[in-house]
């Protein structure tokens, strides 16, 4: 029986849904079978064997939907392998390294 990963993402601008969409076809490439979803689409964990969820930052925080997502799968989440992706933008800019102790 093939294992299903779930890979999920809170997202503004899209660059969030592009990491997680890459982080699928790695997965898929090493023969994983696994479904991509907004944190808004997704309502159980049962199915899955393994969860990665990304989010943006904004104003130093992730999105709410995200934070939610966590919140709400809690206890699903402590019982899986789980990882967690984040992007932001701040971190990236010229001098972005001052802020990294901010978020």
């Amino acid at each position: 029986m093939t294992q299903k990963i779930l890979v999920t993402y809170a997202s503004r601008a899209g660059s969030t849904a592009e990491v997680a969409e890459a982080a699928r076809n790695i997965l898929t490439d090493k023969d994983a079978e696994v479904d991509l979803l907004p944190v808004q689409s997704v309502h159980t964990l049962d199915p899955y064997s393994a969860v990665v969820v990304g989010s943006a930052i904004q104003n130093r925080q992730w999105l709410p939907e995200a934070l939610d997502f966590i919140h709400n799968h809690q206890s699903s989440l402590i019982q899986k392998p789980f990882a967690m992706f984040t992007l932001c933008m701040t971190l990236a800019m010229r001098d972005g390294e001052k802020y990294r102790n901010q978020i």
